[in-house]
């Protein structure tokens, strides 16, 4: 059995897992236990899962947020991440496509992501969903 379904604390683990897939780089589990219990139960903040027998193979965290120089409720991708191992299988295009469904139903007047530079397959992916790449991002570490 299949699902997309909104996530519960009890995915906390196999998300984590997912996560540390994608930056490929440990991720201090008690800081990431601390956000992932404050994100979950924020309105404004949107985490899907997608599980087949059990197992989370997709998880995607949308922000939806209320921008001066949009003048509009914006979603962002914060997160997007399939199991490497079941890729091109269309997972990333239901996770994505959940990220319209919250985007319209917040009233959002645009739905945004962004990816690292070296993620050219991400890249590709989203370009592939009918997104353009129109700005940059830029980043100081603190």
């Amino acid at each position: 059995m299949e699902s997309l379904r909104k996530a519960t604390l009890n995915d906390k683990e196999q998300i984590y897992g997912l996560l540390v897939a994608l930056e490929e780089t440990s991720i201090d589990i008690k800081r990431f236990s601390d956000i992932f219990d404050a994100n979950i139960s924020n309105p404004s903040v949107f985490y899907y899962v997608y599980e087949k027998e059990y197992v989370i193979l997709g998880f995607i965290s949308i922000h939806v947020q209320k921008l001066l120089h949009h003048t509009a409720n914006i979603a962002e991708i914060q997160e997007l991440i399939v199991d490497e191992t079941v890729r091109y299988q269309g997972i990333g295009k239901r996770l994505f496509q959940k990220a319209k469904e919250v985007g319209t139903d917040n009233d959002c007047k645009q739905l945004e992501v962004c990816c690292n530079q070296k993620r050219v397959f991400s890249h590709k992916f989203y370009q592939s969903q009918g997104m353009t790449n129109s700005h940059y991002k830029f980043c100081l570490t603190l």
